[in-house]
């Protein structure tokens, strides 16, 4: 049976897959091309990496673009009221091709937010996966920048609240990373306003578990040049690590993730890793004794949590970096710790505690078991495309 053409939009190659995004972006295009034909459209800097897309896509359509061109769209974007990332990832080549050519797709799926533009205004059937709330994003940014950001921070918040109302009212289905992120969408929304679907992200998953070690190893997993990351480490790094070497001087926290910033590369210590880019972020998951994940700001569910859960690591995060994560309890399959004395307290308890760190990563493993496995999420697609 011949199946329609969907054309997917995205604003980054999802490929290779290296962050949140991408992880996002191959699973919806492994979950659509089980029902469509997928032309694929997206725009990149430097090297164009197809590995792994041509099994999901008939056809890919990429456009080159300079990082000099984007932040030019991107400054003039403050003299007009759309968001400043949609002016930054705008593409004017992919906006010709979707005007000329999506008469010939049954439907059209946008990847998030910034790709919205290209469709809002054409009458066609449309799906929007939000990923995250982003105007949530921006909020909780705001307290934690200077005061040139925070003014910026404010402007893209507040444009960012009003756009994706705007795309609630346009679109014809809604998807998104979890009930947090969609509340916050959908808060101050009309009463009318359509239905947002919550469809979780897939964590591979294996017979894998951990040796829990007597180390004193703590982890953190992310790219370090996303603002929230560095928030995260760098409040570790000040008010949380030092009391953990008051009581545990040989302890090491490992900084695993591509393209720090040298903010986070000035962090190196004897005591403190910066290991930049890694072939594989599961290699030191393995050794670590603790994974922290101390997000501050940010929105939708943290991939390096699940990952991290996945092998049955033993978690420690704040309230924030829970968010999303449907059923957990604090104490069972993770630990959650927003104050600083409370979180350095419970990381040296679970260093001495090689018991209670196998309690919880093998809790941990049977979460995402019951709850985040690809045919979990994949029968729950299912029925909201074709609900």
């Amino acid at each position: 049976m011949n199946k329609k053409r969907i054309l997917v939009i995205s604003s980054k190659p999802p490929f290779p897959v290296q962050n949140g995004a991408a992880i996002r972006t191959m699973q919806m295009l492994r979950m659509l091309s089980v029902f469509y034909d997928i032309d694929l459209i997206y725009t990149y800097t430097g090297q164009d990496s197809r590995a792994g897309l041509d099994k999901l896509c008939k056809n890919i359509y990429a456009f080159r673009t300079s990082v000099l061109g984007m932040v030019s769209r991107g400054i003039l974007g403050l003299f007009i009221s759309k968001p400043l990332q949609c002016s930054y990832f705008y593409s004017s080549k992919v906006n010709s091709y979707v005007k000329n050519n999506m008469h010939k797709y049954h439907l059209a799926f946008c990847n998030n937010i910034r790709t919205a533009q290209y469709v809002i205004d054409i009458p066609c059937y449309k799906i929007i996966d939000y990923v995250d709330a982003i105007s949530m994003n921006y909020w909780g940014a705001i307290k934690n920048a200077n005061l040139f950001w925070k003014y910026i921070n404010k402007i893209e918040y507040k444009r960012l609240a009003c756009y994706e109302k705007r795309v609630l009212m346009a679109f014809d289905k809604h998807i998104i990373i979890s009930s947090v992120d969609k509340n916050f969408i959908k808060s101050g929304a009309a009463e009318n306003s359509k239905e947002i679907f919550v469809i979780g992200n897939s964590v591979p998953f294996d017979e894998e578990l951990i040796t829990q070690n007597e180390e004193s190893n703590l982890v953190f997993v992310g790219s370090m040049c996303y603002a929230p990351n560095i928030v995260a480490v760098k409040t570790f790094v000040k008010s949380i690590f030092p009391l953990v070497l008051n009581r545990i001087p040989n302890a090491k926290f490992y900084i695993v993730g591509s393209r720090p910033v040298k903010s986070i590369c000035d962090l190196a210590s004897e005591n403190i890793i910066v290991t930049g880019f890694v072939d594989d972020p599961k290699d030191y998951l393995r050794k670590a004794t603790v994974v922290v994940v101390p997000m501050y700001s940010g929105a939708g569910v943290q991939n390096k949590i699940l990952e991290a859960m996945s092998i049955g690591c033993c978690v420690v995060t704040t309230k924030i970096g829970s968010e999303g994560l449907e059923c957990i309890s604090d104490g069972q399959e993770l630990f959650i710790r927003s104050e600083y004395n409370e979180m350095a307290d419970t990381i040296v308890d679970l260093i001495d505690d090689k018991q209670q760190r196998e309690r919880v990563g093998k809790a941990a493993k049977k979460y995402i078991n019951n709850f985040l496995t690809f045919n979990i999420i994949f029968d729950r697609f299912k029925s909201i495309l074709y609900s």
